[in-house]
């Protein structure tokens, strides 16, 4: 009011309700704060990128249901994650069209003052405030709030998995992860050996919070009628809350990913802990063509038995199979067991992912470029 001439005072809220002005400027607030979102987003990316691309050939173990599998490269397990991050960029860009729309229909969503001018005027605002519109600007649209709320919760969820998985690997029993913290850092106050991982635990903590917004989202939905103030209330104060907390879960996220150093060492000694047994699936494939898969299977079971029970040499054992070394000769198994050189498809994977994620990054830049242009 206090900007405008006394002319135009007269017509300020001119049809219009106070949730349609207050809509209208938490969806340009929205849209700023997501933008900031989106363009930690993509450092996040950028950063997977460059982890991908390093340890393209870093040989670690695969573990499944927390067992030793097989090798691959640690490479390969940062773009796991990596191409989970790209397909939450797709359902967030995915999901502007409905989340920044102009709600602008009056009282109750049907224009009743505006009369026949309703239509133009809806869509001359919407058109100069760069939003969306809808059929139906009813002032209890509030499903869309809730989808974001969703997908905020769903990122954090996966987010917090990656800081346990990373937080796993940071254990004194398998360190092949830790932070860079400064030199002196205290981990325990009455423990004076323990050096306590600290960005890991923060970033976990900011996660959970995040992921537990889910409920909100459910709540949120039961509005009444054409107007329901608590709802409302309720609505302002989840949308307050959690695109602060999407910004800083993101800058944390790449701050963890700038901050962790790689034991190389770690990798490959905990790559030898079963002493080659984890490179039976690479023997059994090997003689599989000429014995069948079953048989081949049957055969390396027995064998592994035998190494495990007898503590035997695995290569020893492997050798000494009658069925074995008819096909294979002992450089063939010596090569085969060879645990840094069966990482199957790790390195191709973590190369063509860290370009995929750089061109990701750099395209979602781009775009958010433009769209702050436009409502600048």
């Amino acid at each position: 009011m206090k900007l405008c001439s006394e002319e135009s005072k007269k017509y300020v809220h001119y049809g219009a309700t106070t949730q349609n002005i207050t809509q209208a400027g938490s969806a340009l607030l929205m849209r700023k704060s997501h933008i900031q979102a989106m363009y930690r987003m993509s450092d996040c990316l950028k950063t997977l990128s460059k982890l991908s691309f390093k340890f393209s050939n870093q040989p670690m173990i695969a573990r499944t249901n927390g067992q030793h599998g097989m090798p691959m490269t640690f490479g390969f397990k940062i773009s796991e994650w990596t191409e989970e991050i790209l397909r939450f960029e797709e359902r967030f860009e995915e999901i502007e069209k409905r989340l920044f729309i102009l709600v602008f229909g009056g009282a109750v969503g049907a224009m009743h003052s505006f009369k026949n001018k309703g239509e133009s005027l809806y869509k001359n605002l919407a058109d100069r405030l760069n939003l969306q519109r809808v059929e139906v600007p009813s002032r209890v649209i509030i499903d869309n709030i809730a989808e974001y709320t969703f997908l905020c919760s769903h990122l954090a969820a996966a987010l917090s998995n990656i800081g346990r998985e990373l937080n796993f690997y940071m254990r004194d029993e398998i360190q092949e992860i830790s932070e860079n913290l400064p030199e002196g850092t205290v981990g325990s106050s009455t423990m004076p050996q323990k050096i306590n991982p600290k960005y890991v635990y923060t970033f976990v903590a900011l996660a959970e919070d995040l992921a537990s917004y889910t409920s909100r989202g459910n709540a949120m939905m039961s509005i009444q009628n054409e107007g329901d103030l608590a709802m409302n209330q309720f609505q302002k104060q989840t949308i307050q809350e959690i695109f602060p907390k999407l910004n800083i879960l993101l800058e944390e996220f790449n701050n963890l990913l700038n901050v962790i150093r790689i034991n190389r060492k770690k990798m490959n000694d905990n790559l030898e802990i079963t002493k080659g047994l984890i490179n039976s699936e690479n023997i059994v494939m090997s003689i599989a063509p000429i014995l069948g898969k079953q048989k081949a299977y049957k055969i390396l079971h027995e064998i592994v038995d035998e190494v495990r029970l007898k503590n035997k040499n695995y290569q020893e054992a492997l050798n000494s199979n009658k069925d074995i070394k008819k096909i294979l000769s002992r450089k063939k198994i010596i090569e085969l067991t060879d645990s840094k050189k069966n990482i199957g498809n790790s390195r191709k994977v973590s190369l063509k992912m860290s370009k995929i994620a750089e061109h990701r990054s750099s395209k979602l830049c781009s775009r958010l470029n433009k769209i702050n242009q436009v409502t600048k």
